[in-house]
């Protein structure tokens, strides 16, 4: 796969976590944590960042997980020495404002 493409799906996949994330939270949370972090073993944790009380209530969807799970060669395979996404969305008057960050070696 062309970097281009693989470029392409990452954004579409991250997209889709980002649309997901924000249907899923409760209107009491304005900003949502959500990480993709690599294990030992060569998988990884998803997770929300606990930062808001309400956060513990927010149950992932079966298709956060499922595109974490494509995501995740992906990414490895985009961003060498990968370590961690952390996608950060925050409420503003103008929608949600979205910063994705990547951690590697």
């Amino acid at each position: 796969m062309a970097r281009n493409d693989v470029e392409a799906r990452l954004h579409a996949l991250t997209t889709t976590l980002v649309n997901e994330l924000i249907s899923l939270t409760p209107e009491t949370m304005t900003e949502i944590q959500f990480e993709i972090a690599m294990t030992d073993d060569g998988g990884a944790d998803i997770g929300l960042l606990e930062n808001h009380p309400d956060a513990t209530r927010v149950a992932l969807s079966d298709l956060i997980y499922t595109t974490a799970s494509h995501y995740l060669p992906l990414i490895k395979q985009y961003v060498p020495g990968w370590t961690r996404t952390l996608i950060s969305l925050q409420e503003s008057k103008g929608g949600w404002q979205v910063k994705v960050d990547f951690e590697h070696l």
